[in-house]
């Protein structure tokens, strides 16, 4: 004979044991089921923020835990290529600090937690079939056992994982798939230092992390691409102890050396951390945890939102309310925070070093970046698209006046008077001291207003190019090295105001955030040029440069009424308009850039591959009057004369 409960919650972990204890103590007679049996460990990042504390302090597990064991309180810090967004979180219920429990302690916590509210556990017992289909003619009404056992209830719930066998027998499939960049090998360590912080620190090709657990233990977690979790245990340990070595910062290689791993190494490959989504409710069912909706566990939210769903569902039903909310919620709960958890499970980029150079300079945005763990600001609202326009903006100009830098500080006498072929009035040393007064005019406010307007009208153009002449001439007793000094002046100042959001970059028009950067584009191009340099569009200021004279391009195209124009290097493709392009450009991209960038003849320009007629276009493809035809056409690209016309950038 069966025996009948009100629910069925199949999975006793942190969704399940939760769940089975609000919905006892609410008189609910529950059957708490899990074909692991407990104390035991399951893969897990461990990590715990204030808002999950809290509810752990409201269930009476965390003051539970506290009496057994000692619980390091940590602070926060993530890093990524140097740049480090560190400290604590908005207090959630007198909590602003996070904790690592290992799974084999908080599970069994939860476990015993859930018995003493009156469900019952069973432990080592697996589901093998649900009674009912979960549909509305054919509910789920129960459980079948690996024993043959039939159990009756009201509900099933699948807190079960990843790989929920509740939601295989519904036959649910996952949707809205993602993968991520990492596989992870991991351990538990003694004998290191006492730690009040959790760190993360993300590098080019791997990342680690390393947080205290209870009781003087560490978690050592390593990640780097996926092939790091292939081959024999013999060469994943080999890989496991010297990625450790390569995070100095976080971790000391000589107190590694005196410490001792007391676990063997957990073997996390990439596909186990695979994102979807599950439907979440039907008739007699419903999922929770992993098993509805799995996100990267490199954001540690999964212990936090299966507590948290559990909460929903105990809280709806308990109060006799249906779930048909249920689905709706958890999908706006983890509106953008599905697609963070993906973004983060990446190694450092120049798209990262540019968001955490901004978040780690900026204290309002860092602490915002803190408080997404525990959902007090969307992500969204963190990396907006003004913020992340000012902090490209700063990593691309650093990026570029290091470039600049490079070429030029070890030039002789002779080749600092070399002649800029796309700026024949000026030498090497000329085009570096205009720099440097693009620069400062720049921090001090007083760059050229009407820059985006001189391309329509010649006076306005005549200001220009006496604007940057001033910049040459006010500095012709300089030498090299005053004008480099004064070049990283003004350029900290910059990458300070474009960070930090403050200054005459902020407080003037949208085109200013990237106007030094697009004309430090230019005239590093033009210099590598001088120099018989290869060109680099790879590099983070010329992709920016690139982008900001297509967007200069689109507004003269659309005020002129031309049809919108395609931009292509034959990978990429870029409409400069609204509708359908009238004609194509297909150059490598090197070539489009030095094409709106005036530094093409209009005979070479027509020498590209259109498709469509280029004539309509010429006039305003740059915002700068065509190079001059001083070269026959069989001779080397780039190198055409100017005449009397700089080409200085905005």
């Amino acid at each position: 004979m069966s025996k009948r409960y009100d629910a069925v919650v199949v999975g006793a972990r942190c969704a399940g044991s939760t769940l089975a204890t609000l919905l006892a103590r609410a008189g609910w007679r529950v059957l708490l089921l899990d074909r692991d049996r407990f104390p035991s460990d399951t893969v897990s990042t461990h990590v715990m923020f204030p808002d999950t504390l809290k509810r752990l302090d409201e269930l009476g597990v965390l003051e539970t835990l506290k009496t057994a064991h000692h619980l390091p309180m940590v602070h926060f810090s993530w890093r990524v290529l140097g740049h480090d967004v560190a400290g604590d979180f908005t207090p959630i219920g007198g909590h602003d600090r996070a904790t690592c429990i290992r799974r084999i302690v908080l599970d069994a916590a939860l476990v015993d937690t859930a018995a003493a509210a009156g469900a019952e556990v069973r432990s080592g017992r697996e589901v093998t079939a649900l009674i009912g289909a979960g549909t509305t003619d054919d509910p789920v009404r129960g459980v079948v056992l690996d024993t043959g056992e039939t159990i009756e209830s009201d509900w099933v719930f699948g807190a079960d994982g990843r790989v929920s066998t509740v939601a295989r027998r519904l036959g649910l499939p996952a949707t809205d798939e993602k993968r991520g960049a990492m596989a992870f090998l991991l351990a538990y360590w003694t004998g290191l230092p006492a730690s009040e912080w959790c760190h993360i620190d993300v590098h080019e090709r791997s990342a680690l992390m390393s947080v205290p657990c209870e009781d003087g233990i560490h978690l050592l977690s390593l990640a780097g691409p996926p092939e790091l979790t292939r081959g024999s245990t013999a060469e994943r340990e080999e890989r496991y102890r010297a990625g450790l070595r390569q995070f100095p910062a976080v971790l000391n290689a000589r107190l590694l050396d005196q410490a001792e791993r007391i676990s063997p190494l957990v073997v996390v490959p990439e596909t186990m951390m695979r994102g979807h989504y599950r439907e979440a409710t039907g008739p007699g069912w419903a999922l929770l945890g992993d098993a509805g909706h799995f996100k990267h566990p490199v954001t540690a939210q999964g212990i936090g939102d299966a507590v948290e769903q559990a909460w929903y569902l105990a809280t709806t039903l308990t109060s006799g309310r249906d779930l048909s909310g249920y689905g709706p919620w958890r999908d706006r709960r983890a509106t953008g925070y599905y697609e963070w958890s993906f973004g983060l499970a990446a190694f450092g980029s120049g798209r990262a070093a540019a968001q955490f150079s901004g978040l780690a300079a900026d204290p309002v945005a860092g602490q915002e970046f803190l408080d997404t763990f525990t959902k007090r600001v969307p992500p969204a609202r963190v990396l907006t698209p003004e913020r992340m326009a000012r902090w490209n903006a700063a990593w691309a100009y650093e990026d570029g006046q290091r470039r600049v830098r490079a070429l030029v500080e070890d030039l002789g006498p002779d080749q600092l008077a070399r002649t800029v072929p796309a700026c024949p009035d000026w030498t090497v040393r000329d085009l570096v001291a205009h720099l440097v007064g693009i620069v400062e005019d720049t921090v001090r406010g007083t760059y050229f207003p009407d820059a985006l307007d001189a391309w329509r009208d010649s006076e306005t153009a005549t200001r220009r190019e006496q604007w940057t002449a001033d910049q040459v001439s006010s500095r012709a007793d300089r030498d090299l090295e005053s004008l480099l000094r004064e070049f990283d002046e003004h350029t900290r100042r910059l990458v300070t105001m474009l960070r930090g959001g403050s200054g005459a970059v902020s407080d003037g028009p949208e085109w200013l955030l990237t106007a030094p950067v697009a004309d430090l584009a230019v005239h590093l191009a033009d210099l590598r040029e001088a120099l018989s340099q290869e060109p680099d569009e790879s590099a983070p200021v010329a992709r920016v440069g690139f982008a900001a004279y297509r967007d200069w391009l689109r507004a003269r195209l659309a005020e002129t009424g031309l049809p919108p124009l395609r931009l292509s290097d034959g990978l990429d493709h870029w409409v400069l308009g609204d509708g359908e392009p009238a004609a194509t450009l297909t150059a490598d991209r090197h070539e489009l850039f030095r094409t709106i960038t005036g530094r093409r003849s209009a005979t070479r320009i027509r020498t590209y591959d259109w498709d469509g007629d280029p004539a309509p276009y010429l006039s305003i493809i740059a915002p700068y009057p065509l190079a001059a035809d001083q070269r026959p056409d069989h001779q080397l690209p780039g190198h055409e004369g100017l005449g009397n016309q700089q080409k200085k950038g905005l």
